[in-house]
């Protein structure tokens, strides 16, 4: 196939070298400056832990006070008691739930040759 304007060479392409800065063109990084202080209190404070919140008044679980998880007060609506049980599958729905466990077990050895489903 010719190009337009150009002739055709018989001649195997020569290797161009390639700069770094021609191989990391589309590569864009950037960053902000900033100052790093050395504070030792600072860190043994955050090294023990002292800066979290028992979460919920539990102080058995203790969370950061950004932590995503102080904002869930009431779990019951995720108890095991809260869902449908009584919910059965469509054979369609069963169907493809089982070709997507034998995806998901397929590298693990689970599934044995006999048990694939066709």
């Amino acid at each position: 196939m010719y190009r337009r304007g150009a002739a055709k060479k018989d001649s195997k392409p020569v290797k161009k070298d390639v700069s770094d800065s021609d191989k990391y063109a589309d590569l864009l990084v950037f960053g902000y400056a900033c100052k790093l202080f050395r504070d030792d209190e600072r860190a043994l404070y955050h090294d023990h832990g002292k800066h979290l919140i028992p979460w919920m008044g539990d102080k058995s679980i203790m969370i950061d006070r950004y932590d995503g998880r102080g904002h869930l007060h009431d779990l019951s609506e995720y108890d095991s008691g809260s869902w449908n049980t009584s919910y059965q599958l469509s054979e369609e729905e069963a169907r493809i739930e089982a070709l997507c466990d034998e995806e998901r077990y397929l590298h693990s050895g689970r599934i044995r040759a006999s048990d694939r489903i066709e």
